[in-house]
């Protein structure tokens, strides 16, 4: 804060000291020049007072600035020293104060060892002058009583804490044999069902291998069957051509015919030949070719592994409970008034005007 205050009030001293000086110049009236002197004046008078004042007071500005800094640099310097001062002191001081701390901490070890070590022989001097069972002092009848009771319940709880412990054994020995036994049953199902799915595969495997033998072995029958089946489709469809052909041509004819006639002649000869129509039509209808029938599957696609049956318990649920009859009917609905049913007419209201 001091170097900033240093260095405002040298900046503010440089800002108006010139502004000052030039207007105590403008102030103060023109000295008289004498007639000897006048010449001499005139000559170098080659620049104008306010250029003598800008120089002046860049020339000032300038020192002031070299001034300020020098002051900033020695300012530095200062504080650099005095900080290299500080932090030796404050070295010092830690070494200073961490050797302090050691000592008092190894004397509060010493201190504690010797406090320790006098607590040990206090109490050993005190164990020694215990005096033994048989020297003790014996015991009232309130004391023995008390002392015996003493005594059950501690055989008491003792006889407890053993049938607890012996109990828990039995649970924990029952528990073990119980998920022993899951785990048992669990294993079991996995390896039944792991040999079915085997049993399953190995069908599988076997009706593929029967397959394949099978198209091995009669591979040339069923291409010949399918050979001879396409060569009767194709002389079946001839067959039907030539027959659609002929028929075409019949009707072509007929149709000629026909048109030559007029129409009461057209329908004495439609009449005429109704049921040589009726026989061609039906004729046609049974000449058409019924659908080829599809080769027998061999046996192999024929059957299929037996379904395993489902258990007694998935297949049957026991029989649902028939609901009561105040459950299944309800008492008849009580017949509205013919007040509730019907309201009377809305009046029309008058037209409003705005």
């Amino acid at each position: 804060m001091s170097m900033k205050r240093v260095l405002f009030s040298v900046l503010v001293t440089t800002m108006i000291s010139p502004i000052a000086q030039a207007a105590d110049t403008a102030e103060a009236p023109p000295a008289e020049a004498t007639p000897a002197e006048a010449p001499a004046a005139e000559a170098p008078a080659a620049s104008s007072p306010m250029e003598e004042r800008i120089r002046a007071y860049r020339e000032q500005y300038d020192q002031n600035m070299r001034e300020a800094e020098e002051m900033r640099g020695q300012r530095q310097a200062e504080m650099q020293e005095k900080r290299a001062e500080r932090e030796a002191e404050m070295q010092e001081i830690r070494a200073t104060r961490e050797a302090e701390m050691q000592e008092m901490r190894v004397t509060r070890e010493a201190e504690m060892q010797a406090q320790r070590e006098q607590q040990e022989a206090l109490m050993d001097s005190m164990r020694e002058q215990r005096p033994e069972p048989s020297v003790r002092r014996p015991m009232d009848p309130r004391q023995q009583a008390a002392q015996a009771r003493r005594d059950a319940q501690r055989v008491y709880a003792d006889k407890q804490r053993q049938d607890r412990e012996a109990q828990a054994e039995l649970r924990r020995e029952q528990r073990e044999k119980e998920m022993e036994a899951r785990i048992e049953a669990m294993l079991k199902q996995r390896e039944e069902r792991l040999a079915q799915m085997e049993q399953r595969q190995a069908e599988m495997r076997n009706r593929a291998e029967e397959q394949h033998n099978y198209l091995v072995e009669h591979k040339d029958e069923i291409l010949d069957e399918m050979l001879d089946e396409q060569v009767d489709i194709a002389s079946r469809h001839e067959e039907m051509r030539k027959q659609a052909e002929e028929r075409r041509k019949e009707m072509a004819a007929m149709r000629i015919r026909l048109m030559e006639m007029s129409p009461e002649e057209r329908r004495a000869y439609m009449e005429e030949h109704r049921d040589e129509l009726m026989q061609q039509r039906e004729a046609m209808m049974a000449q058409r070719p019924a659908p080829p029938t599809p080769p027998e599957a061999p046996q192999w696609a024929q059957q299929r592994p037996p379904r395993p049956e489902a258990p007694e318990w998935a297949q049957q649920r026991p029989p649902r409970p028939e609901a009561p009859q105040w459950s299944q009917q309800r008492p008849p609905r009580p017949e509205a008034p013919q007040w509730t049913q019907q309201r009377p007419p809305r009046p029309a209201y008058p037209p409003y005007r705005y």
